[in-house]
């Protein structure tokens, strides 16, 4: 049984309860995640502070211009905003009902742990980290001569390759089409299209979900992450097929919309719904 037939027995019986796991990646597209049961996507604020009695100390320290999420209930998405970066790290834990809070530090400022409201609820993993994690949303860039994540008791420094990155501008890019149908029948597959330039002097790792309503099961929006290596000045091509079974309750229009390094929605008509099934 797939995933989608999955929650849709499951749906009349878990209620309001929304999400699923989601699938691994692929090496430039789809990843299915999940829909809010009014259509909406859930959302959820990444704590800011990490359980655990004992910790075992902050490790694998990434810096990103944009970072990829995913979780267990809902979407999974992108936080892509100009002139932020995010440094996000592994943390160990051992033991529980104590919690160990961590500051950013780069040069006599400070940014305390938390990442912006995402998509989604009881996060998975962010960066490619799994759970959990701590992350901050600093500006871009932010050249630092001792960058370092500390707690009351103890620090730990960046590497250079990750304080090299905190003081580099982020890739930026032009969505120069989205390419979408006017309507749908539900029950069809939907092939939607984005053309993407990289419009900066480096090459970068272009990465936006595009949500897709899925009303009629006990999920979140499902999500279609876009993840692109693009040279710089080039353009590239995605294109998505997104299953439409599960969309709405009613025919009409409903929106896709588009988040991360690009931003855009779109109006398509849902049609010949069947209400019964």
């Amino acid at each position: 049984m797939n995933r989608r037939q999955l929650l849709a027995t499951l749906g009349a019986g878990i209620g309001g309860l929304a999400g699923c796991l989601s699938g691994t990646p692929g090496e430039s597209t789809v990843t299915p995640v999940g829909t809010d049961t009014d259509g909406e996507r859930t959302t959820s604020q990444t704590p800011t502070a990490t359980p655990g009695d004992d910790t075992e100390g902050v490790s694998d320290i990434a810096v990103r211009k944009a970072v990829r999420y995913e979780s267990l209930l809902g979407s999974g998405g992108v936080l892509a905003a100009e002139g932020r970066q995010y440094v996000v790290a592994s943390v160990g834990t051992d033991g529980d009902s104590r919690e160990t809070e961590y500051v950013f530090e780069a040069d006599g400022q400070t940014w305390e742990a938390g990442l912006p409201t995402i998509a989604g609820g009881n996060t998975r993993s962010v960066a490619d980290r799994d759970w959990p994690v701590v992350g901050f949303e600093v500006p871009s860039p932010l050249p630092a001569s001792n960058p370092q994540i500390r707690s009351a008791d103890d620090a730990w420094a960046l590497g250079a390759d990750a304080t090299e990155t905190l003081g580099e501008p982020g890739t930026r890019y032009d969505l120069d089409e989205l390419t979408t149908p006017e309507s749908v029948s539900q029950g069809e597959t939907m092939t939607v299209g984005l053309d993407v330039t990289n419009v900066s002097d480096a090459p970068g790792r272009f990465l936006a979900a595009v949500y897709w309503p899925t009303d009629r099961i006990a999920d979140d929006d499902e999500s279609h992450v876009v993840d692109r290596r693009v040279p710089a000045g080039d353009t590239i091509t995605a294109s998505l097929d997104i299953n439409t079974a599960f969309t709405a309750d009613e025919s009409g229009p409903v929106t896709l919309s588009v988040e991360g390094h690009a931003s855009a929605s779109r109006e398509i008509r849902v049609e010949n719904v069947d209400a019964d099934n």
